[in-house]
Order: C-alpha cells, then structure tokens, then sequence
C-alpha cells in the first residue's frame, strides 16, 4: 500500500526507470496496435510497484479504461477478477462479487473487447496465476497495455507478448546517498562530514535497495543523536540483532517471502554462507577429484 501512495518529491532515482517503461509500452512498430505485455523483474523491496503505479498514472487518460491489480503470493483469483472488473466498468459492474470465476473471466472479456486498457497485475509470484489473469486479457488490436511486476524471472519472460522484460537495476551510489539524506535531513545532501564513513558503509549494507535505505534512514532519523558512534552501532548490527526494531518488520517480511520462494537446494546453501564474516574469501573446493586441474576461484561472502 505504501508503495501506491508515495509522495513523488520524496522519491529518488525513478525517473530513469520511468520513462524507459514508458517507452516501451508506447513504442512504434509493426505490431504497435496488437496487445503488449512489458514485465518489470527485481528482487523485493527494489520499488517494481512504485515505479509501475507512476507509468500507470502517468499513461492511464490515453486509454479507454485501466485497472491495477495486487495478486501476491497466495493469490485470491476471484477477487482479483472482481477488482479487475470494478475497476475497467468504474463500479458500473455492481454484482461482480456474486460472480463466479468463470462468470467474471468471460465479463471482462465482453467489456474489454472493443476498448483500449491499460491493465497493471502487480506481484505475480507464479505463472498459474498469470495463466488465468491472461484468459480475460483480450486483444482486438486496439493498443491495449499491461504491466507484469515480478521477482521471478521465468514469469517475467512468461507473461510478456510482444512486449520486453525491463530487469530494474539497484539504486546507483549517489542516488542512494540522495534518498538516505532525504528521509533523515529532508535534503538532497546533508550528511556531517563526521558521518561521511559511516553512511558509506550502511549504504553499502543495503546494496542500492530503496526499501532497506528508507528503513534504516527511518531508525537513524528517529534517534536523538545524531553521532558517527550511534550511527555505527546500527551499521554493526545490520543483519543481525536488529528484532526491537518494529521499524524494520517490513524489509524483514520482504526477506523472508525472497528466502522462502527460493528453491530447494539453494537455502542450505545460502545459510551455510551466511556462516561467514562479511567481504571473507571462501577457496573453491574441488569437486573434480585429485586428477583434475584445481580451480583457484574465490567467491566473496556478503
């Protein structure tokens, strides 16, 4: 919800990723009249659904109608259609909550077929999902639009037609210095050359990831001294130690839908990772036997 409802002079780093959705969605070509599907891929807390709701409000008057969905990751396909139709009729459609799934698959298809939409499915977890969102999507070669937002790959790739995957990037360094010195100073750049070293290192903790910068720049600003010793000792504790924070309850429930999607055999080995001390060299081992060339790789543990 918070993502929908951001205050645009508070943001930092969109507009980039902005005007390249936009370009995509409304890009000419051959095929500019026939449906298109632009998926934006990244990992949670990366700020998919705040830049998909700009494109959206954005583009929304240049089509007939426009909707925007949350679907997550235990879908409730019955009220995301309702929505959907709700949305695309403006409430016109009053029963679509006594409508069956079948029923309200087959009503958005007849409002839809002869108008252009624009249509945002946020949060899509699985391609199931997709598959029956997609079964009312119809395309009458009108210049529809829709926005797949996704932290899998493999759905993103799945859901776009005759559209593009847009993988969103971390924020740069200095737009992440920009956001942290936004929601602690309310400036662009107000960091004491004190804190110069220790603000370094946090953002460098939160790897360019607008949630985890806003959270720890939440606990900063609420703390009465501002000194480089308070601020390290939020910087130690990043990642660990950190559960009396209500403040961060939102990136750990982020964190723990991101690890719990991973498959199988990659938990073991990300825990068995995180055994290690931040930046150690872990050596290769060689799975090849004693006859084999050994591999001198390194991999840097984080």
């Amino acid at each position: 919800m918070p993502s929908l409802y951001q205050d645009a002079a508070k943001l930092v780093g969109i507009d980039g990723p902005t005007q390249k959705l936009v370009d995509l969605l409304t890009r000419e070509g051959v095929k500019k009249q026939k449906l298109r599907v632009v998926s934006i891929v990244g990992v949670g807390g990366l700020g998919k659904t705040t830049i998909a709701n700009f494109v959206y409000e954005r583009l929304q008057e240049q089509f007939e109608c426009y909707a925007f969905v949350s679907v997550s990751l235990k879908p409730d396909m019955k009220q995301i259609l309702s929505s959907i139709l709700r949305q695309i009729s403006k409430d016109k459609c009053t029963n679509a909550g006594e409508k069956d799934r079948d029923e309200l698959l087959r009503s958005i298809q007849e409002f839809l077929v002869k108008k252009r939409y624009l249509i945002v499915i946020d949060d899509v977890w699985n391609t199931e999902a997709w598959e029956i969102i997609n079964c009312a999507l119809i395309d009458k070669n009108v210049g529809s639009r829709v926005i797949v937002t996704t932290r899998n790959m493999d759905v993103a790739k799945f859901s776009s037609m005759d559209g593009d995957v847009y993988e969103l990037d971390p924020l740069s360094h200095k737009d992440s210095r920009r956001l942290l010195c936004k929601r602690i100073f309310n400036e662009d750049n107000g960091i004491h050359s004190d804190l110069e070293e220790v603000t370094m290192n946090i953002l460098k903790k939160c790897g360019g990831i607008p949630l985890a910068i806003i959270t720890i720049a939440s606990m900063l600003a609420s703390m009465p001294n501002r000194t480089k010793y308070e601020w390290y000792r939020v910087y130690n504790s990043m990642g660990s130690g950190l559960e009396k924070y209500k403040t961060l309850d939102n990136m750990r429930n982020i964190l723990h839908l991101s690890y719990s999607d991973m498959p199988s055999y990659l938990k073991p080995c990300l825990l068995c990772l995180s055994l290690f001390p931040e930046d150690f060299d872990i050596p290769m081992l060689d799975t090849l036997g004693p006859s084999s060339s050994r591999s001198e790789g390194l991999l840097t543990g984080s």
